[in-house]
């Protein structure tokens, strides 16, 4: 497996969030895969590690088996998971409901909050692969 520089996927299943998200990222030349199914983006981590996942949809379309595959697929690898939801109504748990996860990214999301979740993502997966080098 390979890390890709600021390199996001995007698990993207029954969700309106797709385009403007795709959008702002590729503003920011940041490099984007688009997974619609969990089958999907567990491929797309066996080919290149992503330094971000962000999952959009409500907590209910992803299941805890998958997050926990993932976060095991990437852990060594430093990967930031989060899942996006809603300012107005949110949709997360309490954080020893969502193992896996490292937070949540809430809508409406600008350009600046994105880049830096991207930036910081990926820095802490320079500091985690240097450790296990």
């Amino acid at each position: 497996m390979k890390i890709t520089p600021n390199y996001v996927l995007i698990l993207a299943r029954k969700s309106d969030d797709l385009a403007p998200l795709k959008f702002l990222l590729t503003r920011l030349s940041y490099s984007v895969t688009v997974a619609t199914s969990e089958e999907q983006a567990i491929s797309e981590v066996t080919k290149s590690i992503p330094c971000l996942v962000i999952l959009t949809g409500s907590y209910s379309t992803w299941s805890q088996p998958f997050v926990t595959k993932l976060r095991d697929s990437t852990y060594a690898h430093g990967t930031t998971i989060v899942a996006l939801t809603d300012c107005h109504a949110p949709s997360w748990l309490p954080q020893e409901d969502n193992p896996g996860l490292d937070g949540f990214l809430v809508k409406p999301i600008s350009i600046d909050i994105l880049s830096s979740l991207v930036q910081s993502a990926f820095v802490k997966q320079l500091c985690c692969s240097t450790s296990y080098t």
